[in-house]
């Protein structure tokens, strides 16, 4: 029986990610509860010094929410005695995720990843699609349209949006409405609703900043197949958390740990903002 090939392309600049490890200043070992796969919890059980640290099919994070096999020095222990090859596959994979068509996937890396984040962000033209053999597929029409600079970046928003959009206090509340990880994203949030930012300073935000926010919106319409509402609504968030003094690249990282990365909060923003 012949397996099929599917080709997997990648946004160009994936080729320059490289994962910090110690030098990363936001862990991905830590905070998140991870579910190990069947095949690495068989490998695992042969292992007496993994196996005690699982639990459930999770590893037993420490008191401080980091993994078991994190070190001081924030590099694995498990990479260290094994190679990055016995890791399990969520551990392999991040911050990478997969869009499955009929006949390729779109890949990509996540900005939850402060080194993706840096990657995406400071891009600096519109990103291609390449597959390891070199083969190059066109961008969808919903990611490239954002690209097009014959306008400002507020009226290619409100073209993908609809041109619905809500103001930042009703925005805010809707974010700050969803499951917290971080209670520094809800206190942030609350200064928004609180002291709600002006259609004309988000504006002006968005201007000043047009081409990392560029980036972030054609990163969201590509991960969510055109997601236009979303996207949109995302962009003007991260021009409210900027407004509060939060940097744009921080924001982002925020922003898809937050969202991107609970199934939970991803599912009710898209649906909030279709």
């Amino acid at each position: 029986m012949c397996s099929i090939i599917v080709t997997i392309y990648w946004p160009d600049y994936y080729k320059e990610f490289r994962c910090k490890a110690g030098k990363c200043l936001h862990t991905c070992c830590a905070g998140w509860l991870v579910g190990i796969d069947e095949k690495s919890l068989e490998r695992f059980e042969k292992e007496p010094d993994i196996k005690n640290r699982i639990s459930d099919g999770c590893f037993i994070m420490g008191k401080d929410g980091r993994c078991p096999f994190l070190r001081d020095d924030n590099l694995c222990d498990m990479i260290l005695e094994h190679g990055e090859d016995y890791l399990c596959d969520i551990c392999r994979e991040h911050p990478r995720f997969y869009n499955t068509f009929d006949d390729h996937i779109e890949a990509g890396i996540g900005l939850v990843c402060e080194e993706a984040c840096r990657l995406v962000l400071e891009c600096g033209k519109p990103f291609e699609l390449i597959a390891e053999d070199g083969s190059k597929m066109q961008l969808p029409g919903y990611v490239s349209a954002v690209f097009d600079r014959s306008g400002p970046l507020t009226a290619r928003l409100s073209e993908i949006s609809g041109g619905r959009r809500a103001g930042s206090k009703i925005r805010a509340g809707i974010f700050n409405g969803m499951e917290i990880m971080d209670p520094a994203w809800s206190g942030i949030l609350g200064k928004i609703v609180s002291e709600p930012v002006s259609a004309e300073d988000e504006d002006k935000i968005i201007s000043e900043n047009e081409s990392m926010l560029t980036n972030f919106a054609a990163y969201l319409l590509y991960r969510y197949r055109g997601a236009g509402r979303f996207a949109s609504e995302a962009v003007y968030l991260i021009a409210d958390l900027k407004s509060k003094g939060v940097s744009i690249p921080e924001a982002a990282r925020m922003f898809s740990g937050e969202v991107e990365y609970s199934d939970i909060n991803i599912d009710e923003a898209l649906e909030t903002f279709s």
